[in-house]
């Protein structure tokens, strides 16, 4: 069988393609790791495998987040909130906020998460910041 009538195979295209497509389907996999396990956690109903916690909260802490990975932030702190890492929890909320200093929502959600850990002063700061933006 010479090469052109191999290519013309109906079998050598769809192999081709098979494996083509196999390779594309893994390398996007393997790119958006993170972000595939961030949404799988995220959305699971049970409590989350305590390693891919880790291993999700350790890759995305090295990286400084910009305003357009606030939603990825977010996720990750209700994630340990779900798996009980509450200190990890506050580091990505107070990282979110020196992010986005204006969004209330997360800077209750730390100033609540703070004073269920004992550390009133921390809470204060947050608290007295929501009440000078509600009354001002």
């Amino acid at each position: 069988m010479n090469s052109t009538k191999l290519i013309r195979s109906k079998w050598f295209i769809a192999t081709f393609f098979f494996f083509y497509f196999g390779i594309l389907w893994g390398f996007f996999q393997w790119v958006y790791k993170s972000e595939i396990l961030l949404r799988s956690l995220y959305k699971s109903n049970g409590p989350p495998d305590s390693d891919q916690v880790v291993m999700l909260y350790n890759s995305m802490m090295k990286k400084v987040p910009g305003r357009q990975d606030v939603n990825a932030y977010y996720r990750l702190g209700k994630i340990l909130t779900k798996a009980e890492k509450r200190k990890e929890a506050i580091k990505v909320l107070d990282k979110i906020i020196k992010t986005t200093p204006e969004n209330q929502r997360i800077r209750l959600w730390l100033a609540i998460e703070l004073y269920n850990q004992q550390r009133y002063r921390e809470a204060e700061k947050h608290f007295v910041i929501l009440l000078r933006n509600k009354t001002g």
